[in-house]
């Protein structure tokens, strides 16, 4: 039998696990509040039901590491069956938060630029919406981190922003606490690569690259407005189901970017068999 999409499936789940978070930790006064009430007030944000909703239909098997993607994907996955999942993250809080939600998942904190793990460990990897966040120099370090820990012949499914021309981002908080770089600019926020930049990082090891596209949003503004009049703008969380699915445009060339100035690029990475 064919699968629901994966968007409308991780929608779902969210409300699941939100739900039996919400009964389960009453008498506790509901620890962990922000991140449960999320899962019931926005079971998506606008970009994830692309990202997340491509991810959650690869064929994850076996043992799963999660690199500091948002939690909600290997928690779907593990309840489908599709692999047993560890999930790292560099914050205590959203480890502490994901523990109290999903009590099933296989949590730590820990640096995706020096993974804990032994050599050809896992057999598939996920990274999404991570890299642009790390910094240059480093987001080097973070996919040789992968390549080392994932056996051969396993898969990285990764996605980064991406521009028409590279840039960082600055803002004015450290929205990531001490990972978060300070400069003349202002604190680093993330890196939106150029295509080719993307191409010489990914390049850097061998692997096979699988699939490798690029996706842009038809209408910007729906996300802009709900980010703008946040908190308020989550009452209308669940209802973004009726647009968000299909407020993408998809394509495997980067002229896709150039034309819309940014998105995300989606990228399946295997990792050779040894030879021999």
């Amino acid at each position: 039998m064919r699968r629901a999409p994966g968007w409308k499936r991780l929608w779902w789940h969210s409300i699941r696990v939100g739900s039996r978070w919400l009964a389960r930790d009453a008498r506790s006064g509901w620890a962990a509040g922000r991140t449960g009430f999320a899962r019931l007030l926005v079971p998506l944000d606008p970009w994830r039901y692309y990202e997340l909703g491509r991810a959650a239909d690869e064929p994850f098997f076996g043992r799963c590491l999660d690199v500091s993607s948002p939690k909600l994907l290997p928690s779907l996955l593990q309840a489908e069956g599709s692999g047993v999942w560890v999930c790292i993250d560099l914050f205590e809080d959203e480890i502490r938060a994901w523990r109290r939600v999903d009590p099933g998942l296989d949590l730590a904190v820990a640096d995706a630029t020096d993974l804990p793990f032994p050599d050809d460990s896992f057999d598939c990897c996920a990274c999404l919406s991570v890299l642009e966040h790390v910094g240059k120099g480093r987001d080097a370090n973070v996919l040789s981190e992968i390549w080392r820990v994932l056996a051969p012949g396993g898969f990285l499914v990764l996605t980064t922003d991406v521009a028409a021309a590279a840039c960082d981002v600055f803002v004015d908080a450290r929205i990531y606490g001490d990972a978060s770089p300070e400069s003349v600019d202002g604190v680093f926020f993330k890196h939106n690569y150029a295509h080719a930049e993307l191409d010489a990082l990914i390049e850097a090891l061998p692997w096979t690259r699988e699939t490798h596209e690029y996706a842009v949003q038809r209408r910007p503004g729906v996300e802009r407005r709900f980010y703008a009049f946040a908190p308020w703008s989550y009452a209308v969380g669940p209802f973004l189901r009726v647009v968000c699915p299909g407020n993408f445009r998809i394509s495997a060339s980067p002229k896709l970017i150039e034309e819309a100035g940014s998105g995300v690029a989606y990228l399946r990475l295997r990792k050779p068999e040894k030879s021999g």
